[in-house]
């Protein structure tokens, strides 16, 4: 039951990442021309002068699972690390 919390904290973590990390400048915008990037390391979002937000959901999808899957590896890291310095 444990396991399951911490997979679905893991989640949440992972979908703020994504909006957190999608606004912070020079790292998730990027301007080309008239449009407006949104997104790291994938574009969440595009924006064009005037009332155009394009949402991709491709985009959004992999920066929740990228996000996920480094939350994850790092929690392995230090529970190795916390292991092996218990004993």
């Amino acid at each position: 039951m444990k396991k399951k919390s911490g997979l679905k904290s893991f989640w949440n973590l992972s979908i703020i990442a994504t909006i957190i990390f999608a606004f912070i400048p020079k790292v998730g915008i990027r301007i080309e021309g008239p449009y407006h990037y949104f997104g790291f390391p994938a574009d969440c979002l595009i924006y064009y002068k005037g009332p155009r937000l394009t949402p991709d959901i491709i985009g959004i999808v992999f920066n929740i699972a990228f996000f996920y899957f480094v939350f994850f590896i790092l929690n392995k890291i230090f529970n190795k690390i916390l292991r092996s310095t218990i004993r």
